[in-house]
């Protein structure tokens, strides 16, 4: 009797532990903190925003040296990629010097969970018009999200441009992030 017992106490807490541990991702998952605006973790993202940037370029000769600061205006679009809100993104970037449209993309690694945010990002710059250069560019920066939709952001970065010269070029920048839901992630 007492064996008997014992293999039926046995028996019922397996399984009373083997339902607790299908019900844990579960509850996992209703305790998790739902930040916004990537409550859906799945959003598009309109930019717009300005910034300056400082260029060493050596081109060819010695007399092609140009040097200096610019102002410049991005456009562009995001969409959220994972979990963690992490981004990858496209600019259309406008300067003030001349007829220098450039191409930014890359990934937007975002760390922090809550209004506030940093980010990193790792990417691309095409260079078409003024060169041509095309070259890695690492940036670093902050993020702070107002609303579910609405969200700033600025930060610093390096550019490297290969192609018609060196190129090199430091930015500081700034911007406005809409954000939007990506239909079927709610």
């Amino acid at each position: 009797m007492t064996v008997e017992w014992t293999l039926r106490r046995g028996r019922s807490s397996w399984l009373t532990g083997l339902v607790l541990l299908g019900l844990t991702p579960g509850i996992a998952h209703a305790a998790e903190y739902v930040d916004s605006p990537y409550r859906d973790r799945r959003s598009f993202s309109l930019i717009l925003g300005p910034g300056l940037s400082y260029t060493e370029l050596i081109g060819d000769s010695d007399a092609d040296v140009v040097k200096g600061l610019d102002a410049q205006l991005d456009l562009g679009a995001s969409l959220s990629v994972g979990y963690g809100g992490d981004e990858v993104f496209v600019l259309i970037r406008g300067s003030l010097r001349g007829p220098d449209l450039s191409v930014v993309g890359g990934f937007r690694s975002v760390f922090g969970m809550e209004a506030w945010q940093s980010f990193v990002d790792l990417g691309a710059v095409v260079r078409p018009f003024s060169g041509p250069w095309v070259g890695p560019r690492v940036a670093f920066g902050l993020r702070h999200t107002f609303s579910e939709r609405l969200a700033v952001y600025g930060g610093l970065g390096l550019t490297l441009g290969f192609g018609s010269g060196l190129r090199a070029d430091a930015e500081g920048f700034t911007g406005v992030q809409w954000i939007f839901p990506v239909s079927g992630s709610e």
